[in-house]
């Protein structure tokens, strides 16, 4: 409304004006019976003008500036609290890893000693198992070798009887009473 007020007072003007100057010669701007009449509109547009920037225009552009003040420190605001919990669960996160990690990492520890602590157990007893059979078996060479020296003189008696049979064609049985004493001989005791 304001402004349609204004075009139609500037057009009013400026067409009083062009009727004044058509009546003279020469350039209007510069006749000095005009200069008052310029000064006046000049202060009159000047003031106007003054008036619609200071109470129009610049209320808008200063509401725009606090408008625009507020939404990017309410966004400033909003990316420091996001910021911050972005750190907190970073934080977080990270103090969850380490327990996730001390806790595993104790769970591995006490896993490991009590597989070691039933390993060894099992070491233990195959051993324990592999000494008892290992002696076993050596009483059982020792009963066999005492047993295979015993009988060493009674098969040494056969088969040098057999041998004698076969060579000489003659039966002959050798008691064992003269084979030891030819072993005593023999070794010098």
């Amino acid at each position: 409304m304001l402004n349609k007020i204004l075009i139609s007072s500037i057009l009013i003007l400026n067409s009083v004006n062009l009727e004044a100057a058509e009546g003279q010669g020469g350039m209007p701007q510069l006749n000095p019976e005009t200069f008052s009449s310029q000064l006046f509109w000049l202060t009159i547009f000047f003031f106007l003008i003054l008036t619609l920037n200071h109470f129009f225009f610049l209320p808008k552009l200063e509401r725009i500036r606090h408008d625009r003040k507020k939404t990017i420190d309410g966004y400033v605001k909003e990316a420091k609290i996001i910021n911050d919990s972005v750190i907190e669960i970073i934080e977080r996160m990270e103090k969850d890893y380490k327990n996730a990690k001390d806790e595993y990492s104790s769970l591995v520890k006490e896993v490991y000693e009590k597989n070691k602590a039933s390993y060894d157990l099992e070491v233990k007893n195959f051993t324990d198992k592999i000494e008892i059979k290992k002696e076993t078996f050596t009483k059982e060479l020792k009963v066999t070798e005492k047993s295979l020296r015993n009988s060493i003189p009674k098969i040494c008696i056969e088969l040098s009887d057999k041998l004698y049979e076969n060579i000489m064609n003659e039966k002959k049985t050798t008691n064992l009473k003269e084979f030891e004493d030819f072993d005593r001989s023999n070794n010098g005791s």
